[in-house]
């Protein structure tokens, strides 16, 4: 079995929490410890009960608790050498960092994780698959665009936290200054609405069923438009929403808790 919940998601902060019935995993730690300890507690699971944080990528939005965490909790914090050396300012306690390599598998209890690279402008971007025997949940979020091989990584998930992080009309008109709105909407930026809700229409058509539309920017997204972006799309491709779920993910607060046996 596997259990998934968004904790946070967006441009402030970013944390999931996947589980099986013995292993418990945060993917990305980007708020406080405190918050994400409070978030757990509403699951019933403390802080110390977590085994491993896997992190996607050094931006602050990722991996600002880390600190703490490691110093109180001496939790192994997994990331590839490039992030780590991109990590250095967090001073996270050295006892426990542990390092993968992108696109080789490795285990945590009885998870198996496969990190796979995304495009983003950071040292070494991965999105992560967790599986747990016949589950499959993927997490994959700050890219600039999907590739076939991404789109291959994420078929047959039983849960897919995809990004789906600006509407293209909103950012152009929106308060961001010039080469900002060119970060975002570039090839290592991040993905919009409308290229989120072209790779769920394809993956939809590969196994996937449970949607979770995440890291939303608070300026360039608003939740029901993201939402029915997707709609759009799959109706225009003549595929029948109600054999799939879809949902926005908070940004503020735990939701979409999703459990597989």
């Amino acid at each position: 079995m596997i259990n998934f919940c968004n904790l946070y998601s967006g441009s402030t902060g970013n944390c999931t929490f996947v589980s099986s019935d013995t292993t418990n995993i945060l993917i990305d730690a980007g708020v406080s410890c405190q918050k994400i300890s409070k978030a757990l507690s509403e699951l019933d699971v403390g802080l110390e009960n977590i085994d491993a944080i896997l992190i996607t990528h050094e931006h602050i939005d990722h991996t600002k608790g880390i600190t703490t965490i490691s110093k109180k909790y001496n939790i192994p914090i997994y990331a590839t050498s490039k992030t780590w050396d991109a990590m250095k300012s967090l001073e996270a306690n050295e006892a426990c960092k542990e390092f993968f390599v992108a696109n080789e598998e490795f285990h945590i209890g009885d998870l198996k994780v496969m990190p796979f690279s995304i495009p983003h402008d950071a040292a070494d971007p991965c999105a992560f698959s967790i599986y747990n025997e016949s589950k499959k949940v993927t997490v994959a979020t700050d890219m600039g665009h999907v590739t076939s091989e991404i789109l291959q990584q994420m078929e047959d998930s039983n849960i897919l936290l995809l990004e789906s992080n600006y509407d293209r009309e909103t950012l152009n008109c929106g308060p961001y200054p010039y080469f900002l709105k060119k970060r975002i909407a570039g090839e290592f930026g991040h993905l919009s609405n409308e290229m989120a809700s072209k790779a769920i229409a394809h993956l939809s058509k590969k196994g996937v069923q449970n949607f979770v539309l995440g890291h939303l920017s608070k300026e360039n997204n608003f939740p029901e438009l993201a939402y029915q972006t997707v709609l759009n799309e799959l109706n225009t491709n003549h595929i029948d929403v109600a054999k799939y779920h879809l949902s926005v993910a908070n940004r503020d607060k735990i939701d979409n808790l999703i459990q597989l046996a």
